[in-house]
């Protein structure tokens, strides 16, 4: 909608992204959401695809086919990927995808356009190539134009439009070649009529007998314009491919009435496959149709607890860590809050904090924790909303959510269950989410043999699936920023050690996930510990503990074993070191001054600044990871 033309990007963004969008094409595959580069382009070919319509030289005063710019870039499963996982990019209007980073033939250089239109009206997330092979969730409420639901509460969502849309259901609509657009369709999905809204702009002037669908004259235009484009050089010919843009249609066009900034207005939309088009007369000329924020609105749908990082800035998170301060005897959750800390928990054990779920949304910020609060003997893994993150303990059970079963209790659905602890039978701990916040894994001794071994489950808890056998003690699993591969510790060799794998999926839904490792590498090889390993936010260098000399310091090494820096010397333990969300700095404990204390330092090892002092044992920070 117009709405996207006034925001804070615009056409500065648009004019600094064909810069990018050159340098893209020497970039290599990845994809990482919290990497700090989700304003750049993931692939080459993205950049080429949206070099053509929207790039500054040739948009001029026409509407955005794309977007300013990508926004959110990440590896989702998909059965036939690599490892079972595809590079996809978010933009306004559209997802575009990498299926086969091998096939760069056609026009659009291997460019795949999302079917996100089907998905968000039938609910079905599709899986693979298989028409068959999908997720089922409830169909998107998302509006289909104008402001976000909570601001528009009568447009009609995806799914008011599943009875008149052809979604593998046959439905076919007849052919009204020369009639005008009267019908309406509101958010219950009930249609009417409106003879003051069949305007000439309106009449039918193309039926597609393949899903059986009339096309407006004034969405027709749209579909077929010609203009500028960028191929490499600036020419003059059709904007676009409509079929690889928009896909079919698989609704005929209706009127709705949808809030757009302050005010309610008639819209006509009409879904495809790909794309939903929308035309408000009283927009200004070039304005009037506009391909509708479909990658908004299918992110908003897959990824609710993710925000909106289109209009958001980068997460900001605090320093949590661990101290006996306040008890004497076992770890409670503090937030350093310089120069004081908020106490998070209040327990009769241990709590340990290990990981976040990051959002762009700072009310869902979401924080995984190893605690022995319902029982002394097991370690268990829950998850602490926003509230109990910044509000401390006054609002202590407000957000729990308990995601561990070792003794085979089946989990309750997602949501916050204060009070809701059985107990277990085994320790589950170092729990890690993925940096999309889909998946987690963790080390768990359920397997009874002494064994530490790393699992995998999805977000709900549900079914954690072995990922390594070894018989051994694994530790600190942490995810590499695309999601792609995973680094810990282990002690097969009678040492610990670091070792990096790829996570391959066989499925991924909403109830579970099936994965295993494959290239398992083994990075370090010595005769000491190497322990509490942390990736770097831009995925190149991996911090950890080493022992020299009977203690620890923190050393930092790239992601493929090479160029081994140590960062602490000394007497002391430097221990547990965590990543600034911008790579630039890290938190560490160390008991250098006779206690353990927090402390902070640059990535090279420089500026360091001590940031608790008291007479207790302050450990285990965690920052941004």
């Amino acid at each position: 909608m117009l709405t996207s033309l006034l925001r804070r990007r615009g056409a500065t963004l648009a004019a600094g992204l064909l810069a990018v969008a050159v340098a893209a094409s020497a970039a290599p595959l990845g994809a990482a959401p919290f990497d700090g580069n989700r304003t750049s382009f993931a692939d080459s070919g993205f950049a080429r695809v949206w070099t053509r319509t929207d790039s500054e030289p040739v948009r001029g005063g026409r509407t955005w086919y794309w977007g300013p710019g990508p926004w959110f870039d990440n590896a989702e499963f998909y059965r036939q990927g690599a490892g079972g996982l595809r590079t996809v990019q978010y933009f306004d209007k559209a997802r575009m995808e990498l299926n086969n980073p091998a096939d760069r033939g056609g026009p659009n250089a291997g460019v795949t356009n999302g079917l996100l239109v089907k998905e968000l009206v039938s609910g079905r997330v599709q899986l693979g190539n298989d028409p068959y092979d999908y997720d089922q969730r409830a169909a998107a409420d998302v509006p289909v134009a104008g402001n976000p639901r909570n601001a528009n509460p009568a447009a009609p969502g995806y799914g008011a439009f599943a009875g008149v849309a052809t979604i593998e259901n046959g439905y076919r609509d007849p052919q009204r070649l020369g009639e005008r657009v009267a019908a309406t369709i509101d958010r219950g999905g009930n249609l009417g009529l409106r003879g003051d809204l069949a305007l000439p702009e309106t009449e039918i002037v193309q039926y597609n007998s393949v899903t059986g669908h009339n096309i407006p004259r004034v969405f027709w235009a749209f579909l077929n314009q010609s203009g500028p484009i960028n191929d490499g050089r600036v020419t003059t010919g059709p904007v676009v491919d409509w079929l690889f843009a928009m896909g079919l249609p698989i609704t005929d066009p209706y009127w709705t009435r949808a809030q757009i900034g302050n005010t309610e207005q008639d819209v006509l939309v009409q879904l495809f496959e790909r794309r939903v088009l929308t035309y408000v007369p009283s927009n200004p000329a070039g304005y009037q149709v506009e391909m509708g924020n479909v990658g908004q609105h299918y992110f908003q749908w897959r990824y609710p607890h993710l925000g909106t990082p289109w209009a958001a800035p980068e997460p900001s998170l605090p320093i949590i860590y661990a101290s006996n301060v306040d008890t004497g005897r076992h770890w409670e959750l503090y937030r350093y809050t310089a120069p004081g800390a908020l106490r998070l928990t209040r327990n009769n054990e241990e709590t340990v904090a290990f990981s976040w779920r990051r959002s762009w949304d700072p009310g869902q910020l979401a924080l995984l924790v190893d605690s022995r609060r319902s029982n002394a003997q097991f370690r268990q893994i829950y998850e602490f909303g926003a509230v109990t993150l910044f509000d401390g303990d006054t609002a202590w059970n407000a957000q729990v959510r308990r995601l561990s079963y070792s003794d085979g209790t089946p989990p309750p659905p997602n949501g916050p269950y204060p009070g809701y602890l059985p107990t277990g039978t085994a320790s589950d701990y170092n729990a890690s989410y993925s940096p999309d916040g889909t998946r987690i894994i963790f080390v768990s001794d359920r397997m009874g043999n002494g064994s530490q071994e790393l699992m995998i489950m999805g977000a709900s808890g549900n079914g954690p699936v072995q990922l390594t056998s070894g018989g051994c003690v694994n530790e600190t699993p942490t995810w590499s920023p695309d999601g792609r591969r995973i680094y810990w510790v282990n002690n097969c060799d009678g040492d610990f050690e670091l070792y990096r794998a790829d996570v391959q999926y066989l499925n991924d839904t909403q109830w579970g996930v099936d994965a295993r490792l494959a290239n398992v590498t083994k990075l370090t090889d010595n005769t000491t510990d190497d322990r509490f390993a942390r990736v770097s936010p831009d995925g190149r260098r991996v911090a950890l503990s080493r022992i020299y000399d009977g203690a620890y310091d923190v050393v930092t090494i790239g992601t493929d074993g090479t160029g081994e820096v140590r960062l602490t010397t000394g007497r002391a333990n430097d221990e547990a070191p965590s990543w600034s969300a911008d790579g630039r700095s890290l938190v560490f404990a160390s008991d250098r001054d006779g206690d353990y204390e927090i402390y902070t330092m640059d990535a090279l090892g420089g500026n360091v600044t001590q940031i608790t002092n008291n007479t207790a044992q302050d450990r285990w920070p965690l920052w941004a990871q």
